[in-house]
């Protein structure tokens, strides 16, 4: 049932869950500002537009990119067909047959019965710029969260009264402060990983760098997986635009040299244990939250996964869920 409803009302969960994952995200800046005495509602201001800026450079990057990609397809079509004309060489084929047999392949699959492919792919892509369009209603939640988490300790101590509110409190401050904790180290490591990327690859000269470098920092919230699906296509546009093996082998070294020092390097030091999610729980719960809510479910999958287990580790009758969830033996 529960299920059912938050796929239901997956228009409305899917913009306050980021945006419930943003203020955790921000938890360190407004602590910073609250030990300055910055006021409240300059605070909460500050926050949200450093949160609408980020999707307004999101935005203006995919922009930019696209353009870029206009303006350049006459370049990759005449690379297109460089190679094309190689292999029907080879096959001893002109230009016009390979068109005609491109045409019938096509054919072939517009009559074939491929709706419930088509069906998923088009919700993938609707849920996704739905969640980029709708990037209002995440800083909306934003800012009513933010301004109610100032005044919820006072109406919890009325409600339940000091002694029994206490315990809660202290719960739920412990919570607050590890999933604060996570999230924070984990934006700023996803962050340093997709400047690092898109560094090499404009050093490289691949085009659209800075694109993949932001599609390294949303994969790298999914363990193991994530950073391979994020270096797959760079070095493949590498080795389209160079035709060369030892180029694209050469990029593909650099990115898993950027991943590797970062992701088992630099990641254990800062994180400790990190998520100690057991490879089950993760691909499980990118199973499920992927059904849910598209490809956005699947990029806020294990962040969502990790603050539950967070949350579970906190209270005595939770704790075992929270050790089923782990990793150690």
């Amino acid at each position: 049932m529960a299920a059912l409803i938050l796929k239901t009302l997956a228009f409305l969960f899917v913009p306050l869950s980021v945006a419930l994952l943003f203020c955790y995200a921000f938890g360190l800046p407004m602590e910073l500002l609250q030990r300055l005495r910055v006021p409240v509602g300059l605070r909460i201001l500050l926050v949200v537009f450093c949160a609408a800026l980020v999707f307004y450079l999101l935005a203006r990057l995919v922009q930019a990119n696209l353009l870029e990609l206009q303006e350049r397809l006459p370049e990759f079509e005449a690379i297109f067909w460089g190679y094309a004309e190689r292999v029907l060489a080879g096959l001893k084929m002109s230009r016009q047959e390979a068109r005609l047999m491109f045409v019938a392949f096509a054919d072939n699959f517009r009559h074939a019965d491929l709706q419930p492919l088509g069906s998923m792919v088009g919700q993938m892509g609707v849920t996704f710029f739905t969640f980029i369009g709708n990037a209002f209603w995440v800083l909306l939640f934003m800012v009513f969260m933010l301004a109610e988490k100032e005044s919820m300790t006072n109406r919890l101590v009325r409600g339940f009264g000091d002694s029994r509110s206490v315990a809660f409190l202290a719960a739920m401050a412990r919570i607050n402060k590890a999933v604060q904790r996570y999230l924070g180290l984990k934006i700023f490591l996803s962050l340093l990983t997709g400047l690092l990327v898109g560094i090499v690859l404009k050093y490289f000269g691949v085009p659209f760098a800075f694109l993949w470098a932001v599609m390294t920092f949303l994969l790298n919230f999914i363990p193991n997986i994530g950073s391979v699906i994020a270096t797959l296509p760079p070095v493949a546009v590498a080795l389209f635009q160079s035709g060369s093996v030892t180029s694209a082998c050469l990029v593909a070294l650099a990115l898993l040299t950027v991943q590797v020092v970062v992701g088992n390097v630099l990641e254990p030091r800062l994180m400790g244990k990190g998520l100690d999610l057991s490879p089950l729980v993760v691909l499980l719960s990118l199973l499920f939250w992927g059904w849910m809510w598209g490809i956005v479910g699947m990029l806020i999958a294990v962040p969502l996964t990790a603050a539950i287990k967070i949350a579970c580790e906190q209270l005595d009758a939770t704790r075992p869920v929270a050790i089923l969830m782990g990793s150690e033996q």
